[in-house]
């Protein structure tokens, strides 16, 4: 039986290293439950090229979450992949932007009545009294 190092969930991260290989079309992680014969596990998976595969000759698979029947498939080692640092950075610039506070922050129903009063002001859609 093959077997990959570091053969991880792509959704969860989950460790595979008991999953036989080749996967089968209905494989599924122990954890989490996703399908594992998917395009998002793939080592042709390429999100900057056409169709988001670089195995030229396999036929087109739209969703790369979902099992699918591709017998190009190629388990490839540390798929999982987290949101990096640039990620909490661009949360933070987003927040500052619409003067939202810390990301999961509940909002207030002054500041979302500030918010609601300075959209309609700047596009001035709020009704004009007769």
């Amino acid at each position: 039986m093959q077997k990959i190092d570091n053969l991880v969930c792509w959704r969860c991260g989950a460790s595979l290293a008991e999953e036989p290989l080749p996967l089968a079309r209905e494989a599924a992680c122990a954890q989490c439950g996703t399908a594992l014969h998917a395009c998002r596990l793939c080592l042709f998976y390429d999100r900057g090229v056409a169709n988001e595969c670089r195995e030229p000759i396999a036929e087109r698979v739209v969703d790369k979450v979902r099992g699918n029947f591709c017998g190009y498939l190629s388990p490839r080692a540390g798929a999982h992949a987290t949101a990096g640092p640039g990620a909490a950075v661009a949360r933070t610039g987003l927040d500052a932007l619409f003067g939202l506070g810390a990301p999961g922050a509940a909002t207030s129903p002054t500041s979302a009545e500030a918010a609601r009063a300075a959209l309609n002001s700047l596009f001035d859609s709020e009704p004009k009294a007769p």
